[in-house]
């Protein structure tokens, strides 16, 4: 059984401001939580979907990023959710971003 398919797309609005980190490596991480608030149908009825999700987004573009992304600005992410953990061990899902989009 293959199971490497992990893709993840979802609409939203930036609700913390943008930053760039850089790694050790040198390489840039753009890092902002993008909160999403729908309708959605689940057994065929209407059901509020709300979602806020941290995105990071590596590579040379990321720099480029952070000065078009403020808060309120809608983006379409497309990526993969990976786990990560906090400085207290606590587990979250964080979207790596392999695309981003103004909307």
């Amino acid at each position: 059984m293959d199971l490497s398919t992990n893709q993840f797309v979802i609409d939203g609005n930036v609700c913390k401001p943008a930053k760039v980190t850089k790694s050790p490596a040198g390489i840039s991480h753009l890092h902002f939580a993008l909160e999403h608030i729908s309708e959605q149908f689940e057994a065929t009825l209407p059901r509020r979907s709300y979602v806020r999700i941290q995105v990071v987004f590596s590579g040379a573009e990321a720099s480029e990023w952070v000065t078009k992304l403020t808060v309120g600005s809608a983006v379409q992410v497309r990526g993969f959710l990976n786990r990560q953990e906090d400085n207290n061990g606590l587990a979250k899902l964080v979207l790596h971003a392999q695309q981003l989009k103004m909307i």
